[in-house]
């Protein structure tokens, strides 16, 4: 099948495509006045789309989507700075959940937003794992608090400086730090010999957290139980992920018990202008 082929008749020959390829794999055929790809292109293309995506007649083809299938990019939709701002400024970590179900379709569709934060070389490594439900959480919260547990018995650094023992007396005490009585847990997870994994973690949840923002939903890192994810066989083995998989980030979500009024203050960006 051939991955890129191009519309003759619609091609305005700019070039902009050949100027947008991340890696440099397009040249305008001087005869005709068309990208093509230079030798070899084609085996080594990350299909990011990026020149079909700037083309805006739309005539370049690509084997693996259609202009038909893509979402047109309406500029007049999206926010201006001031609201992008404020939108920014004013996501918060959401810890205290109303006491509601999330529905599966809901979270689908910060899903599918999150699948498009950016990945090196367009790998796209992320994969997620939903654990869904109240019960099914506080089963995961009690891997975390007994793997806590047992570090704290075996007199661990990492316990002691992170406090473990706090979270611990709290769950046995029938309060939870640790997920929060949180609805729905995301964990965003690849392949450890991918060295794209971690940061595209990271990335992929920024996007669930902002998007969640946007859906008038709250979510929060979950810190502790990516840590006993990578680190504890009996979580791990609870959350269904092999020994090949490494946890790059887990969120909590759930409808937010209360609305904030204001944005609190931050210290002062930090910057070295050269």
């Amino acid at each position: 099948m051939i991955l890129f082929t191009v519309d003759k008749a619609t091609c305005k020959g700019d070039g902009r495509c050949v100027e947008i390829c991340p890696i440099k794999i397009l040249r305008m055929n001087e005869k005709e006045r068309v990208p093509e790809f230079i030798p070899g292109g084609g085996d080594i293309c990350i299909n990011c789309g990026h020149c079909f995506a700037f083309c805006p007649p739309g005539s370049i083809k690509l084997s693996t989507m259609s202009v038909e299938d893509s979402m047109r990019l309406d500029y007049s939709k999206l926010p201006n700075s001031e609201q992008v701002e404020l939108f920014l400024k004013g996501r918060r970590s959401i810890r205290a959940y109303k006491d509601e179900p999330l529905e599966k379709g809901v979270i689908e569709k910060l899903l599918d937003t999150a699948r498009y934060a950016p990945s090196g070389i367009n790998r796209q490594p992320v994969n997620w794992l939903v654990i869904m439900g109240k019960e099914r959480v506080q089963a995961l919260t009690d891997c975390v608090a007994s793997w806590m547990d047992e570090l704290l018995k075996a007199k661990s650094p990492l316990a002691e400086s992170l406090h473990f023992d706090r979270l611990v007396e709290s769950w046995k005490n029938g309060e939870d730090k640790i997920c929060r009585n949180a609805p729905c847990v995301v964990i965003a997870y690849g392949l450890k010999d991918d060295p794209m994994v971690p940061q595209s973690c990271t990335i992929s949840a920024t996007y669930f957290e902002l998007a969640a923002f946007g859906f008038g939903l709250g979510a929060c890192w979950a810190g502790y139980v990516n840590m006993a994810v990578n680190m504890s066989e009996n979580t791990r083995k609870f959350a269904g992920l092999s020994n090949r998989a490494i946890a790059g980030a887990a969120m909590m979500a759930g409808h937010p018990k209360y609305r904030y009024s204001r944005i609190p203050l931050r210290d002062k960006a930090k910057i070295i202008w050269k």
